[in-house]
């Protein structure tokens, strides 16, 4: 029974002994304390006057908001705790907290680093003496980051006043599957506690709870009507049906794709109670670019993903925007882009135009228009000053055919000059040169496919290589230098100790990608260099090995029975795993036909908009 109540009943008794001057006049010397929920009236039955004491303010009992709730790693919780004394009124319980895992400090603030249940707490004396002890259940799960939308059930609710009801939020992937997560809660027209426990307040009318992620960026709104509870002696009167009331925003379109510096115009539409489609004023506000008032968005220049978020009063809905750097730029994610992808020195070849990296061989006759094309194109270089055919450094010694130093510095030294020096020196500094490779497969040895050798077993060893880098290093000090071949196949327990990055290319036939990629990180973190990866285009595919060469269902022929091509799936499915673990991501090699068939183009643009978002690695040793 409330105090309100009381004090009523009260009044009406008083009235039946002529007594209400005098309590009035009792009432109005005691000033605020005569009405402190802190004191409560008492009847003396005997005399039917009515005497003040101090109410009872020890607790009886123990209330913990949440009982129990679901939030993500490192989210913030407050629990809270209050008493219940013998009248059954809230009255102030000092809490002593203690959790299973995570953290809680005295105020009450929960958070865990690890996902798991836990079990918070809250201990206080009662009037008897013994401790009294209260408990939540908190569930910690993974921090999603790639949700795209929440939603809250139920959908809506009607509820008398006092009467609570539990709302509940998920998230959605872009999927469509649902994923747990953990919200922060706020109301109209009652309270609402961290678990999602809403309790009507005393005013009718219709009214939002919302349920909020990731500081505003996502939310959700449900509607509560509150209707007044039946009267004692008499039915209610049939209530109107509320005014349908604006219950969500919906921004349109969902997601977007956009280059650097180009618009791309958002509307907003809201949807009431009722279901119907309204006309609504938003606030727009987006991050990675600039938007006005009316919904138009320009890009700025840095790839990524963003978010626009459109907010009428309580209610907000979100978009996903994906900027996509046209031909990559030193601030582009993970560099990523077919060896030989160069026309001539100015133009990129057909069909190119998604990737953010050109590889391939250069001169010291074309070096300095490659790098001014480079930074007009903003594509990054991956560049092999003494690439080529093996035939160009290799001599007869001792009558043995094979690798000749010699040759490989006469080349080098082509590019000893001031002017491409401080050319490259600039490229480096800028981010327009990744780095170069001093060799291509120095493992081939022995008769190698197609005459492709170094000469006998043993020519070429990681220290002799190592050598080439230095010698690289001597010419151009800031230039990373690195080797190209599988990082499990030439002298695997040995090291580098002076190339910067390895390129390791993968292939169908060495079997999981996820194993292969794991192999070439833990390789480089060994020795301290840096990694990209690879994958063979032309011939990489599922081998066909059914007695007809002809890669049906594959990507197409290779460039010798068994050899297939890559489907587009895979150039997907590899690219997604190995294009993110390192510095770059090359492909070997470009070919019109494979680059010119739509799906494969399809599979690109996929690579190519996660290694957008990736985080960018140096190629240079750590």
């Amino acid at each position: 029974m409330t105090y309100t109540f009381k004090l009523a009943r009260r009044l009406a008794v008083s009235r039946a002994f002529g007594m209400l001057p005098a309590l009035l006049l009792f009432a109005g010397c005691a000033g605020g304390d005569a009405t402190s929920p802190e004191n409560s009236p008492i009847d003396l039955p005997e005399s039917g006057i009515y005497a003040w004491q101090p109410r009872e303010s020890t607790p009886v009992a123990l209330l913990v908001s949440p009982s129990s709730v679901t939030v993500e790693t490192n989210q913030l919780l407050q629990v809270r705790a209050r008493g219940r004394n013998r009248a059954g009124d809230d009255v102030a319980a000092p809490v002593t907290w203690s959790t299973t895992g995570g953290t809680i400090l005295p105020d009450g603030r929960f958070s865990a680093a690890s996902v798991g249940t836990y079990q918070v707490t809250g201990s206080t004396l009662t009037s008897d003496g013994p401790t009294m002890v209260k408990t939540s259940t908190i569930t910690v799960v993974r921090r999603q980051a790639k949700v795209k939308a929440i939603a809250v059930t139920p959908g809506s609710a009607t509820l008398s006043t006092g009467v609570s009801q539990t709302f509940a939020a998920i998230g959605k992937l872009a999927s469509g599957d649902t994923v747990p997560i953990g919200v922060s809660w706020a109301a109209g027209g009652g309270a609402i506690d961290a678990g999602g426990l809403y309790v009507a307040g005393d005013t009718v009318g219709t009214f939002k709870v919302i349920a909020t992620k990731d500081a505003s960026t996502l939310a959700d709104t449900v509607s509560v009507t509150i209707a007044a509870p039946p009267s004692d002696s008499t039915p209610p009167a049939p209530e109107p049906a509320p005014a349908p009331v604006l219950a969500q925003v919906t921004v349109v379109p969902a997601t977007a794709t956009l280059a650097p510096n180009t618009t791309k115009q958002f509307s907003a539409f809201g949807r009431t109670t009722a279901g119907d489609s309204v006309a609504v004023n938003v606030a727009f506000q987006a991050t990675g670019g600039t938007i006005s008032s009316g919904g138009l968005f320009n890009a700025g220049s840095t790839a990524g993903t963003f978010r626009l978020i459109a907010t009428a009063g309580a209610l907000a809905d979100t978009s996903t925007i994906t900027i996509t750097a046209p031909l990559g730029s030193a601030t582009y994610g993970v560099p990523f882009g077919p060896w030989a992808a160069w026309g001539d020195v100015t133009t990129l070849k057909a069909n190119t135009e998604v990737f953010t990296a050109s590889i391939g061989g250069v001169s010291a006759d074309n070096i300095l228009a490659r790098i001014d094309a480079a930074r007009t194109k903003r594509v990054k270089l991956f560049i092999a000053m003494t690439g080529g055919a093996h035939d160009n450094y290799m001599s007869t010694i001792n009558g043995v055919y094979q690798f000749d130093i010699a040759k490989w510095k006469a080349k080098m030294n082509t590019f000893n000059t001031a002017a491409i020096k401080t050319a490259v020196a600039g490229a480096i500094a800028d981010g327009t040169i990744v780095g170069n490779s001093v060799m291509d497969e120095p493992q081939v040895a022995g008769g190698g496919f197609d005459g492709n050798t170094w000469g006998p077993s043993g020519t070429l060893t990681k220290a002799r290589v190592d050598s080439l880098c230095g010698y690289v290093k001597s010419i151009f000090p800031t230039l990373p230098a690195g080797v190209v071949h599988r990082h499990d196949i030439f002298e695997p327990t040995k090291s580098y100790r002076v190339c910067d990055f390895l390129v390791s290319q993968y292939s169908t036939p060495l079997g999981s990608v996820t194993t292969f990629r794991d192999g070439g990180l833990a390789m480089a973190q060994r020795d301290g260099m840096a990694i990209a990866f690879s994958m063979n285009l032309i011939n990489g595919g599922t081998e066909d090995r059914d007695g007809t060469w002809d890669c049906t269902g594959a990507g197409g022929l290779g460039g010798a029975s068994p050899k297939c091509r890559m489907t587009a799936q895979q150039v997907r499915d590899y690219g997604l795993v190995l294009g993110p673990a390192g510095c770059g991501f090359t492909m070997w090699q470009y070919d019109s036909n494979f680059m010119s068939r739509l799906d494969n183009q399809d599979a690109f643009k996929d690579v190519a908009a996660r290694l957008a978002t990736a985080s960018s690695k140096t190629c240079r040793r750590q």
